[in-house]
Order: structure tokens, then C-alpha cells, then sequence
């Protein structure tokens, strides 16, 4: 079947409700809660969204993903991020069955990472992830993610 059958996050524009926990880097569980908006434009498609953290002080964080648009039959692409850490970060979106895989990393390879997006059903998907700053997890996070439109 081809992908854009299988996954509906990504390859299609929509908007996706986040929830879920973040950890951070005393693996502290934090309530997250959020919204991402999957565009699609001629020769890139973007992910923007906000990300809302309740921790002792609420941070949200404001993130854009600039994407290589996939190849008809592809499973595979690109996208960068200048925003959400200490510095730009390049990765790839890779399609293994039911899941979206990212690894990522900064230029400089001391910060990077890795979320998973397993598909649940059309309009839901479970995301687990991680980051690490000079080979020390600074964050995890378990999500779910939910379209609405």
C-alpha cells in the first residue's frame, strides 16, 4: 500500500492536538499540551506549532520544521529546525510501517536526538522522543497526538 494510504501525519496538511508528558533532564515528569499544523507548499511543507511545558515555571516553546516535500512512492525525507534548542538542527523523516522515525542532530553533532511516531490510527499517533546536549539526556518525552482538522 502506499504511504500516503497508510500515514496521515506529515503527508497530509491538517492540524494535530498534542498531549502528553515531558521529562526533563532529572527525568521529572512535566503535563505538555500543544498544537502542530502540517502545511504544504509548492517545493516545502512546514510543521509550526507551539508546545506548552507546565513545570514550576511554564515555558512554551515555538517550533518551525521546514521539510523536503517526499517523493511520490518515497520513504524518506529532510527537514531542518532553527528554533526550540541551542542551535539549528537537521534531520530526516524515515517511514518503517506503522511508524514516522527522526533521528536528528546540530551541526556541531552536541545536540541531537531521536522521536518516533507510531500510528495508532488515522487521527492519532504516539510519539516517544529524546534529546541529548554533550552526551548528557537533557529531555524525553511520550505523546499523543490527535487531528482536529
Amino acid at each position: 500500500m502506499p504511504h500516503d494510504l497508510e500515514h496521515t501525519y506529515l503527508l497530509q496538511p491538517g492540524l494535530w492536538e498534542l498531549t502528553g508528558v515531558y521529562r526533563d533532564v532529572n527525568d521529572r515528569a512535566f503535563p505538555q499540551k500543544g498544537q502542530l499544523v502540517v502545511t504544504h507548499e509548492p517545493g516545502l511543507w512546514l510543521i509550526e506549532g507551539q508546545l506548552t511545558v507546565v513545570t514550576e515555571q511554564t515555558q512554551t516553546i515555538a517550533s518551525r520544521y521546514d521539510v523536503q516535500p517526499m517523493p511520490a512512492g518515497g520513504s524518506f525525507t529532510e527537514w531542518k529546525s532553527e528554533v526550540g534548542g541551542p542551535e539549528p538542527v537537521f534531520g530526516l523523516f524515515v517511514i518503517v510501517d506503522d511508524a514516522i522515525m527522526s533521528p536528528w542532530q546540530s551541526r556541531s553533532g552536541t545536540y541531537w536526538g531521536q522521536e518516533v511516531l507510531r500510528r495508532v490510527s488515522a487521527t492519532e499517533y504516539q510519539g516517544r522522543g529524546f534529546a541529548f546536549l554533550n552526551n548528557e539526556k537533557v529531555s524525553a518525552w511520550a505523546t499523543r497526538l490527535i487531528f482536529n482538522g
